[in-house]
């Protein structure tokens, strides 16, 4: 086989050869000028097709052309034969005729033909063998290469300046890479990590934002614009955002616990708020205490929900010189919709809500006692600063508005949702409202809940509990001492029974089983109830354990802080992480004691 112009010469493949056939003379033929030619002034000739196998052909066009200007045209119709005789007639004797064959195999890919010289005797079938080629295409190309060679960047080195930092700090970063041949475009810079934000994150040298408790990997991506997938480079540094106070001295320290103050019995008695100051005045005159915890409700379920009450709450607190921490209660959010809070009641005459208004016709309540927006209210006059407590001397703290969850991102609005370490200790404070079996009293007491209620519920309630995730994975993280859980609301208060309580359920079980796996002291402070209580009531033989039974926990203790009642009073908690007392009642693993009865 010889190859051509990247094709193939088959001719030794595919051929005409001739049959010595003899036609007998037939009807008169017309000659090419149009005249009759007798039968014995015509001849014909005889074609056999032979083709090599594996050599499909469907057709073969045939043009025959003579002395005079005589052609004759026609094909052959092979239907896919690999052989064929064939017998044209009517040509005219003569000498100096040319037969030319054309045809395609099967396939379309390969093309033949050839022609041949013949003479024509009248009478007599004269055969005719042709030479045909056959040219197949090309089985195999080739491609021309050409380019350009980019040299990928190298990340020489990542820093972190310091190294660890309270989340809320910020962290100097810097980036070493370099581009041999400098092309196709100048270093650009990508930095990313699970949490926390940057700075001039398209920078080799910007500034991380830490967002969440713990270790996190910073990764920056270098890219010198060539788009092919592994060029660009990558480095990777640790660092550590801690929580505030993490990491400080294990010595001891005193906090002030209160709560359910001031109250009034009536929404005209003012008799705590006026005591309030001297109450703030023998707190700051403790000079063991560094730390004011107040466990919610800043008035009683006979008072109002107003942004006047509330705003001359917190500015009686501007008094204490330790810091302040405040968790909200229930009523100054949740029960606000109470008629006995002057919200409103459910008419089931006109089926919509009566709020209660003034004699000017206006709402007593902050809108109408909504809770969701009561909420937001206390929210905009108590937590001003996310990451940051009450109180002259404030104190740094992580709130849940610090730390970014992409997940869910709605937990960013639980700013009142705080954690912090001292003393080696990790306190975590939630917005747990009590009073109300955790906002699922209805609303205005309406015959069924609103959208609006039931999701409150559901999201504060899933906010909290992976804020409680948080801390107790911290607490294991950094190998603390005990926990302080602070909330207002008494989950195993007895007075409306049980299935009051089942609303609670979720926090009691993410409580215990935590603290379970904890193995170190948890104390838990609440407020609610009213009245001074001590115990542990996961403990079985504990006479609240009927509220939420099936746990046994050793290693959790709680306190009722006393409250609603005239002479004021404070829990003096000492917290001192060298100590492990067992169970009394003043005393609890690293923490003891004592009432602090105003005079």
């Amino acid at each position: 086989m010889t190859r051509a112009r990247g094709t193939a010469n088959l001719s030794t493949l595919f051929m005409f050869t001739a049959a010595a056939v003899i036609a007998s003379a037939g009807c008169a033929r017309r000659g090419a000028d149009g005249g009759s030619l007798q039968a014995n002034d015509a001849g014909t000739i005889v074609v056999a097709l032979q083709v090599a196998p594996g050599i499909s052909i469907n057709s073969a066009a045939y043009t025959i052309g003579g002395p005079g200007g005589f052609t004759k045209t026609g094909t052959i119709n092979l239907a896919n034969s690999s052989s064929l005789s064939t017998t044209i007639g009517g040509l005219p004797g003569g000498n100096g005729f040319t037969l030319s064959i054309t045809a395609n195999a099967a396939t379309g890919s390969t093309t033949c033909g050839g022609s041949a010289m013949f003479n024509v005797t009248a009478g007599a079938s004269t055969p005719v063998p042709v030479h045909v080629t056959c040219h197949e295409p090309p089985h195999t190309g080739s491609i021309m290469v050409n380019g350009t060679i980019n040299v990928c960047p190298v990340v020489d080195g990542v820093s972190a300046n310091p190294a660890q930092v309270a989340v809320g700090g910020t962290i100097a970063l810097s980036a070493a890479a370099h581009d041999s041949d400098a092309g196709p475009s100048p270093l650009a810079y990508q930095w990313t990590a699970p949490s926390g934000s940057f700075a001039n994150g398209g920078t080799a040298s910007p500034t991380f934002t830490c967002g969440a408790p713990g270790l996190t990997s910073i990764t920056v991506t270098v890219s010198d614009g060539d788009p092919v997938a592994g060029c660009p480079a990558t480095g990777t540094v640790q660092i550590r955002c801690s929580l505030p106070g993490a990491g400080g001295a294990p010595i001891a320290m005193t906090l002030a616990a209160y709560g359910d103050a001031p109250y009034g019995t009536t929404p005209t008695d003012t008799s705590e708020t006026l005591a309030t100051p001297a109450f703030i005045a023998n707190v700051n005159a403790d000079p063991d205490v560094s730390l004011v915890v107040h466990v919610g409700d800043i008035h009683s379920g006979k008072q109002y929900c107003t942004q006047a009450y509330d705003q001359q709450v917190f500015d009686l607190w501007t008094a204490f010189v330790d810091p302040l921490i405040y968790t909200p209660g229930d009523n100054e959010w949740t029960d606000c919709h109470k008629v006995a809070e002057d919200g409103g009641a459910y008419n089931a005459t006109t089926m919509v809500i009566d709020y209660v208004l003034d004699g000017m016709g206006n709402p007593v309540d902050y809108a109408n006692g909504d809770p969701v927006a009561n909420l937001a209210l206390v929210r905009s006059i108590f937590y001003p600063t996310a990451g940051q407590s009450l109180g002259t001397n404030k104190q740094p703290v992580l709130s849940q508005a610090q730390v970014l969850d992409p997940a869910h991102p709605g937990d960013a609005a639980y700013v009142e949702n705080v954690m912090w370490e001292q003393s080696n200790v990790l306190f975590v404070a939630i917005n747990l409202p009590g009073g109300s079996n955790n906002d699922q009293d209805v609303w205005y007491g309406a015959p069924t809940a609103t959208a609006a209620q039931t999701q409150e519920a559901a999201t504060r309630t899933a906010a909290d509990l992976r804020w409680l995730d948080l801390a107790f994975a911290q607490a294991q993280a950094d190998s603390v001492a005990a926990i302080v859980v602070i909330a207002q609301a008494d989950m195993w208060d007895p007075e409306k029974g049980a299935a009051h309580q089942a609303g609670y359920e979720p926090f009691v079980m993410n409580v215990a089983t935590h603290t379970a796996a904890f193995g170190k002291p948890v104390l838990m402070l609440n407020g609610d109830s009213h009245v001074y209580q001590t115990g542990n009531p996961m403990d079985p033989s504990d006479p609240n354990y009927a509220m939420h039974p099936g746990y046994n926990v050793p290693n959790f203790h709680r306190i009722v802080v006393h409250g609603s009642t005239v002479p004021l009073e404070w829990l003096k908690v000492t917290v001192d992480p060298a100590v492990n007392a067992p169970r009394a009642s003043n005393a609890f693993g690293p923490f003891a004691w004592t009432r602090m009865i105003q005079p």
